[in-house]
């Protein structure tokens, strides 16, 4: 059987002959006089009063799809943003990818806030955390990769002052330098110190931390 489009013929009703169990968990299939079928969430069949013999409207069956759409949207958004911490624009560009419309997004996206798994707030702290914890990023490298993931400035002038402080930035370039020299080794002093530098920069510390570090080290 044919699934019905999201446009309709407006001057067409349809007549449900069949509601059939499908295969796919929660859902069921709604068939027509026409030979044609859509498939919704089951919950929807007692949401609408759907039964044999109904006639539709196309309005009423545009309505219908519309909210099997979001429905569908709000599964995929809910198990990719709970899956791993996610930023607004990640769900964004996901369901984007996935065809569903700006409407259908925003929808979604006030859904996953509303019920606290999507924060861009949440999601910033613990990238931080983890990127100086484990990578050890330097604070312009931080600013640019949440700036990239698309969190807003305010967020992010907020929270680095409060968790990357001069203390922090300072044992987290000198482990970053620690970690680059013992990858070195076998370098002549005046060639390490370059490295190291220029690793710095690219973790992302300013000059003047940098200039601190290779003092403590050459």
């Amino acid at each position: 059987m044919d699934q019905i489009e999201q446009s309709f013929d407006k001057n067409i009703d349809r007549r449900i002959t069949k509601i059939i169990a499908a295969r796919k968990r929660g859902k069921c299939f709604l068939c027509f006089n026409d030979d044609s079928s859509i498939l919704i969430e089951r919950d929807l069949i007692f949401e609408y009063e759907l039964s044999k013999n109904m006639l539709l409207s196309q309005t009423f069956l545009q309505d219908i799809l519309h909210k099997e759409e979001l429905i569908n949207a709000k599964k995929a958004g809910l198990s990719y943003a709970t899956y791993a911490l996610r930023t607004v624009k990640q769900v964004r560009i996901k369901l984007k990818d996935s065809g569903y419309g700006e409407l259908i997004i925003e929808k979604v996206i006030d859904f996953l806030k509303d019920f606290n798994y999507l924060s861009d707030e949440v999601f910033a702290e613990n990238f931080i955390k983890a990127k100086i914890n484990r990578k050890y990023y330097g604070i312009l490298r931080l600013k640019r990769e949440l700036s990239e993931k698309g969190i807003n400035e305010q967020i992010i002038s907020s929270l680095l002052p409060k968790l990357y402080t001069h203390d922090i930035a300072l044992e987290t370039a000198r482990k970053s330098a620690e970690r680059k020299l013992r990858s070195i080794s076998f370098r002549e002093d005046k060639k390490k110190k370059i490295q190291v530098r220029d690793h710095l920069f690219r973790q992302g510390f300013s000059l003047e931390l940098i200039q601190v570090i290779l003092k403590e080290l050459f």
